[in-house]
């Protein structure tokens, strides 16, 4: 299994959008994304235990998200997509027990996002109609990711 290690600059990418598509709080925010933070990094360890990597600790971390400040993603296509990225890159038998249950809530919100999207579009988040195989599977988006979440609205966009 390939574990790969994501970015402060995706975490801060990750939380902005927490704040714009979900209904949580600033802090439960940060701190759910500084625990998904380190069980990626706990996962990488578990995968290589000889490989190398650096960690930022609780204040540097947290530091770290605010003075980014960078934007929230622009779809919650996006969002789940991300989620999903850093779901496929944690390990569960890895995991402290804190650190599973900011893995819990991580599903809880990606099922959110699948319920919510199909209450606003009749159609699941990845279904082919909509942008989902368009965007990147990782934390940190491409410029050219679409601004829509359906595949008809991106096509109907005037192209730069």
């Amino acid at each position: 299994m390939s574990i790969r290690i994501f970015t402060i600059p995706g975490y801060s990418h990750l939380y902005r959008s927490l704040l714009r598509f979900c209904d949580i709080g600033s802090r439960e925010a940060r701190e759910l994304v500084y625990m998904l933070n380190t069980a990626n990094l706990d996962s990488f360890r578990y995968a290589y235990p000889y490989g190398h990597m650096r960690e930022s600790g609780y204040v540097a971390f947290m530091n770290s998200l605010e003075k980014l400040r960078r934007r929230p993603y622009r779809t919650e296509v996006q969002l789940h997509k991300a989620l999903a990225a850093l779901k496929r890159n944690i390990i569960p038998d890895a995991l402290t027990a804190e650190q599973r249950e900011a893995v819990a809530r991580l599903q809880y919100l990606m099922r959110s996002l699948e319920l919510s999207f199909y209450k606003t579009f009749g159609m699941e988040i990845d279904d082919i109609l909509t942008v989902y195989a368009a965007c990147e599977a990782r934390l940190v988006p491409d410029e050219w990711e679409p601004a829509v979440c359906l595949m008809r609205d991106c096509m109907l966009l005037p192209s730069a």
